[in-house]
């Protein structure tokens, strides 16, 4: 038996789920009218007798927003109905609201165990119908905010991992296979990366530090402990790519003849924290971790000081990671003897008192003097 009270049927332009239907399955008419008049005009209230009654008409597309049973129902009783709405696909998301007798806790407690999220007393108070009406609703709306953000997410996940796999492909397609993508970065990037752009020049940093790695070798120093124990050429490749973050510094400010603005300065300085953040976007690869790990550290503190005064981080002394006090003094050899466009290229001799005089200020002491003993092996072959 249906028994229907407030609103009329929603019109045919309207759809049949945008109505606030509260559903009581009840065989008491002083309960369905207390419900009645408890939530008043902004709710449609539907009373069934029977959960057959309520199942038939959902059956038919009319999927109520609250239901509120009555756990002592002659025939299918709550408990039972309970049962069923967990197992049928219209009524398992809908919440069902126990109805229970003034003070039978335990069939309250038994309800909300078999899947029930609230309990009123009977006789219905008005005012906590309408709040558990208020609540529940609102709790509704909150849990479908939450699903439409799941399915925006997914939505998200599904074409970040087509995007994932079509940058893999176009990476395989240029490289041929992902084993080979350490050397497409060195060819590539690295390349690009040659200050200043456009230059003819190799880079002889590398062979520079490989020169003082083998020289701290020689004196003691443990590479495995410092993170450089890998593959030679690995360390070598990996240093090509610690002016990385110049690609995306203006062209006008890198070449540019004359002294730099402090303004200028600060973004020429940005290049380190860019290329530390460059290779975070490349991508993890089983076969490239020792290496990006390597380069973003060439990458991040070739520019630190010894003294503190360097960036991007200030750090001092041995805080500023082996592979950083190297790359510094490769670095400042490799630029004070290579032409830039604002000054000539410096002799050997005089790139050598450079770092010399910076021992203790700008470079690591104890790598200052591994310098100075191998100091004419960087000497530019004729």
């Amino acid at each position: 038996m249906l028994i229907s009270f407030g609103h009329p049927e929603a019109s045919s332009a309207e759809s049949i789920f945008s109505v606030r239907e509260i559903a009581v399955v009840d065989d008491e008419y002083s309960d369905l009218n207390i419900a009645e008049d408890a939530c008043g005009e902004d709710y449609k209230t539907v009373g069934y007798s029977s959960v057959s009654a309520l199942m038939n008409r959902m059956a038919k597309g009319h999927s109520p927003r609250i239901i509120f049973l009555d756990m002592d129902l002659p025939g299918v009783d709550g408990f039972e109905a309970l049962r069923m709405f967990k197992n049928d696909p219209l009524a398992r998301d809908i919440p069902v609201v126990a109805v229970t007798a003034k003070h039978d806790q335990t069939s309250a407690l038994r309800a909300l165990k078999m899947g029930a999220v609230d309990y009123v007393p009977r006789p219905f108070l008005p005012m906590l119908m309408r709040k558990r009406v208020e609540l529940h609703l609102k709790l509704q709306g909150c849990q479908r905010t939450i699903q439409e953000q799941l399915a925006k997410l997914k939505v998200q996940n599904f074409k970040l991992a087509n995007y994932r796999h079509s940058l893999n492909e176009a990476v395989n397609l240029k490289t041929g296979k992902m084993a080979d993508l350490q050397t497409a970065i060195l060819q590539t990037v690295s390349e690009l990366a040659t200050f200043p752009r456009g230059s003819s020049q190799t880079p002889r940093y590398s062979r520079e530090l490989s020169v003082l790695l083998e020289a701290a070798r020689d004196r003691g120093v443990c590479l495995e402990e410092t993170g450089l124990g890998l593959d030679r050429d690995l360390i070598l490749q990996s240093s090509r790519l610690h002016d990385v973050g110049k690609l995306v510094i203006e062209e006008s400010i890198l070449n540019k003849p004359a002294k730099l603005t402090a303004e200028e300065f600060e973004t020429i300085k940005k290049h380190t924290t860019l290329g530390v953040h460059i290779l975070d976007n490349v991508g993890p690869s089983t076969n490239m971790h020792h290496f990006l790990r390597l380069a973003k550290v060439f990458a991040g503190t070739h520019h630190e000081r010894w003294d503190g005064a360097g960036y991007p981080n200030g750090l001092r002394g041995e805080d500023i990671p082996l592979a950083g006090r190297l790359m510094a003094i490769a670095d400042v050899y490799d630029g004070l003897t290579n032409f830039r466009p604002w000054k000539a290229p410096f002799t050997h001799e005089e790139a050598v008192k450079v770092i010399v005089d910076g021992k203790g200020s700008h470079f690591d002491p104890f790598l200052v003097e591994v310098f100075s003993n191998v100091a004419d092996e960087f000497r530019p072959s004729v």
